[in-house]
C-alpha cells in the first residue's frame, strides 16, 4: 500500500469513526469541517498517486518534459547536436514508458476491483508483484534518461534548468 493511499485509508477511517462519534442531532462543527477537507485532499493526492506509473512519485526531475518548454530558451542556448541527442533520449524513454503504462492502469485496476470485491490478499499477490516490477521498470527508464540527459547539458546548462525548476515548485507551492 502506497503512503498515499495510507493516508487516504487513515483520512476516510477517522471521518467515519467522527461521524460515529457525533452526538445525534448536532452537525459537525469546525473540526468536522476540517477533517473533511483534510479527507478530500488526501483523496485528491492519493488518486493523483494512483495514475503514477513510477515508484518514484516525485523528487526526481522529469528533465524531458521541462527542456521541451525550454528547448529554444536563448539563456539554455542549446547546440542541435545536444537537441538531436535529447530528442533521442526522449523517444526512446517515451517509447518504454509508453509500452510500459496501459500495462501499469490495467493491473492497478484488476487489483483494486478484485480488493473492493473481496478478494483475500494472498490471491493479488502475484498481481501485486508484477505491478511493482513494471513500475520498477518505468523507474529505471526514468533514472536512465536522467543520466543521459546529465551527460548532453554542460554544467552551466544543468544549472540553469535546476533554477527554473526551483522557480517553477516555488510558483506551484505559491499557487497551489
Amino acid at each position: 500500500m502506497t503512503r498515499k493511499t495510507l493516508i487516504s485509508t487513515i483520512a476516510a477511517a477517522t471521518l467515519t469513526l467522527s461521524s460515529a462519534w457525533a452526538q445525534p442531532g448536532q452537525g459537525p462543527g469546525m473540526e468536522g469541517q476540517h477533517t473533511m477537507k483534510m479527507h478530500k485532499k488526501h483523496a485528491k493526492k492519493g488518486k493523483r498517486g494512483m495514475r503514477s506509473i513510477f515508484l518514484i512519485q516525485h523528487g526526481l526531475p522529469h528533465y524531458s518534459k521541462i527542456l521541451m518548454t525550454m528547448w529554444d530558451d536563448p539563456k539554455l542556448a542549446l547546440s542541435s547536436e545536444q537537441k538531436s541527442k535529447l530528442e533521442a533520449v526522449r523517444n526512446r524513454t517515451m517509447q518504454q514508458v509508453k509500452e510500459i503504462a496501459p500495462q501499469v492502469k490495467k493491473l492497478t485496476r484488476e487489483i483494486v476491483k478484485e480488493s473492493r470485491s473481496g478478494a483475500k490478499a494472498e490471491s493479488l499477490s502475484q498481481k501485486v508483484d508484477t505491478l511493482a516490477s513494471l513500475k520498477a521498470k518505468a523507474t529505471k527508464a526514468q533514472l536512465q534518461c536522467i543520466e543521459e540527459t546529465r551527460t548532453i547539458l554542460t554544467p552551466k546548462q544543468l544549472e540553469y534548468v535546476h533554477e527554473h525548476l526551483k522557480q517553477m515548485r516555488k510558483k506551484h507551492r505559491k499557487h497551489g
